[in-house]
């Protein structure tokens, strides 16, 4: 029975290292981590509540907090949307299909304006630890970064 104990610790030690697991966040606590990561980003307020532009350098993303219960919220949203091209310049439905058969952790579509916009999201409420939103954020960089190039933007 200790051996199982302490095979259970073993696995929550990365867990707690990393200061526990979350199943919900606020406005307040996001924007403490964006402050505490050293994320250039931007306090919005929309019509749906608060909300985050975050720069990835020359680009930039929104960042969404969705499925809120009060003011904790269950899921986190980064998009970026392209606009500014040339009809002739602009990608195509098969161009942003060809992303979303190739390419993990996000999804591409035109928006009603025929601009292309990436998306990637993250259930919070199965739990997830601070290092994890880390992680998503920094991975949606490189999408952001990838989609950009891959759509000649």
């Amino acid at each position: 029975m200790r051996w199982l104990l302490a095979l259970g610790l073993l696995f929550l030690a990365p867990a707690l290292a990393q200061g526990g697991v979350r199943t919900s966040i606020t406005v307040g606590e996001m924007e403490a981590l964006l402050k505490a990561w050293g994320f250039r980003h931007e306090r919005e307020d929309g019509k749906e509540g608060p909300y985050f532009v975050v720069y990835f350098g020359d680009l930039k993303a929104t960042l969404l907090l969705l499925r809120c219960e009060g003011d904790r919220c269950l899921a986190l949203l980064l998009g970026g949307s392209f606009t500014g091209f040339a009809p002739e310049k602009r990608p195509d439905h098969a161009r942003i299909n060809e992303w979303n058969r190739e390419k993990l952790f996000s999804r591409a579509y035109l928006d009603e304006d025929g601009d292309p916009v990436v998306e990637a999201d993250l259930d919070l409420e199965g739990g997830v630890t601070d290092g994890a939103i880390r992680e998503f954020l920094e991975t949606f960089r490189e999408t952001l970064e990838a989609f950009a190039d891959w759509i000649g933007f």
